[in-house]
């Protein structure tokens, strides 16, 4: 069994809930795979230099060390979905706050599969929740810089 799913967020939203028309059964043992996460943003300075993390109420398990938390030797349990790492821009002049464009957006698709195992019995949902979040702090995004996100997953069974 395969189910594919591509969800779009609200416009502006850091933290928000997609509802489902009818139950999502997810059965035991299913597995998650990441096939790409899109995100738009108003650029501000610096916003080159930002990773992204998304977040979800799913029941996945994911151990974080934030790069505050990695000094102090600490990682924290969440159920991180994705990590969107920083981008890396050959040219620095388009971080510059003087050529700062109107619009931006970064599109994370892992070269490796990234999959989660989904823990517990079988579920049935009729909601999702996501969160985006800075990579380093996870602190909530402000929804004056984000436009929106475009999260694409895969759920599955190896039977």
């Amino acid at each position: 069994m395969r189910q594919t799913f591509t969800l779009n967020s609200p416009a502006q939203k850091s933290d928000f809930t997609i509802q489902f028309k009818q139950h999502l059964v997810i059965p035991q043992k299913a597995k998650l795979q990441v096939n790409f996460i899109q995100l738009r943003i108003l650029p501000y300075a610096g916003y080159l230099e930002v990773p992204y993390a998304i977040l979800t109420d799913l029941p996945i398990k994911t151990f974080f060390a934030s790069s505050v938390g990695a000094k102090n030797n600490q990682t924290i349990e969440n159920n991180l979905l994705a990590y969107v790492p920083i981008t890396n821009q050959t040219d620095q002049d388009l971080d510059d706050p003087g050529a700062i464009p109107t619009s931006g957006g970064f599109t994370y698709e892992p070269h490796q599969p990234l999959i989660h195992e989904i823990e517990g019995n079988e579920i049935q949902l009729n909601s999702m929740r996501f969160r985006i979040v800075n990579g380093d702090s996870l602190i909530l995004v402000p929804e004056d810089n984000l436009v929106d996100v475009t999260v694409s997953f895969t759920i599955f069974t190896d039977e």
